[in-house]
């Protein structure tokens, strides 16, 4: 059985209530486990594949990888012939404007100076890999935009923490491991981390880790059959990547807790058991970010995450990377 295989049969047996998808993404993870099965993770970050929609910084163009299993009926009246050929004509335009919108984009972020500051302070390795199509050359090198908005957002927080002085870090919801690579990448002094989050996120971010660290990533397949699950005695670089339920098994301490946008899109009964563990591990320092703008019929107000914990997080708004986009992102921060 192979490693989503696996996720996915252990994940029925598990309480779903706080350790499987809720409402927001339960039917964008069954989603992409179809593409991912019917596909494969070679393109994730493509613009022809729907296995990374949402958690990673994919662009998909075709809305036939975006159906799911409700949308096999509506893929055969694609087939058609006289509804496939006008379907293909749309498709090839759309693509043609998105392809626009990337050739812009690009242009946009190698000609901005907080950008070409980034570049000068932070390492960016192999950022692009994966059939990466956001991204942009500067000086003849390829860099993820992902990437260099984490890198905005690392920044913004070494204003409060040092994390050369941090040792271990947990994130939760790490979408396809992009943030622990960046972090791994410019904190060497950081060996030790447990990435979490739910099936096939988790099956996305282990291979997209193991691609980049190998043999110091620690899969599902070597903790499932633990009854304790802790960091090895050693200076070693180690990366746990579990699914939700083997938050329990757990027993260590952390240096440093982030977590990017997802607990705002969970259940509050999910946050509230995930906080729980968080005071148990002793963590030193607390880093929460989340965008502005929030839908309250599917997520809720970032800045509320604070009651999660006693109101003693500080609340910080920043602008994005690109100021001139508009967009702001909340931070919340242990002191």
């Amino acid at each position: 059985m192979n490693l989503l295989d696996q996720l996915i049969k252990d994940e029925k047996k598990i309480n779903r209530k706080l350790y499987s998808s809720g409402p927001y993404w339960s039917y964008k993870n069954l989603k992409s486990i179809i593409e991912i099965k019917k596909k494969g993770i070679s393109n994730f970050r493509g613009i022809n594949s729907g296995a990374g929609t949402s958690f990673t910084d994919s662009l998909p163009c075709d809305i036939r990888n975006e159906l799911g299993n409700k949308g096999r009926l509506i893929k055969g009246f694609f087939s058609l012939p006289i509804v496939r050929k006008i379907f293909n004509l749309q498709l090839s335009q759309t693509t043609g404007y998105l392809y626009s919108y990337l050739n812009i984009l690009s242009l946009i972020y190698s000609d901005n100076e907080k950008v070409k500051k980034l570049l000068q302070k932070y390492k960016f390795q192999n950022t692009t890999e994966f059939d990466c199509v956001k991204k942009f050359t500067y000086k003849k090198k390829e860099y993820s935009i992902h990437y260099l908005e984490m890198a905005n957002r690392i920044e913004n927080l070494s204003a409060k923490f040092n994390f050369l002085n941090s040792k271990s870090f947990f994130e939760i919801g790490g979408g396809f491991g992009a943030n622990v690579h960046f972090m791994i990448t410019n904190f060497p002094n950081i060996k030790k981390i447990i990435y979490l989050d739910i099936v096939p996120n988790i099956f996305v971010g282990t291979k997209y880790l193991k691609k980049h660290f190998g043999e110091s990533v620690v899969d599902y397949f070597d903790t499932r059959s633990l009854t304790e699950i802790k960091f090895k005695d050693n200076d070693d670089l180690e990366i746990i990547c579990i699914p939700p339920w083997e938050i329990e098994k757990l027993n260590l301490k952390i240096d440093h807790f982030h977590n990017a946008s997802s607990f705002v899109e969970m259940p509050k009964e999910v946050i509230k058991n995930y906080c729980k563990f968080i005071k148990k591990f002793q963590v030193k320092e607390i880093s929460l970010v989340s965008y502005d703008n929030h839908d309250e019929q599917t997520t809720f107000n970032p800045k509320s995450l604070n009651n999660f914990f006693d109101n003693e997080l500080n609340v910080i708004t920043h602008d994005s990377l690109i100021k001139e986009f508009k967009k702001k992102e909340i931070y919340l921060h242990s002191n």
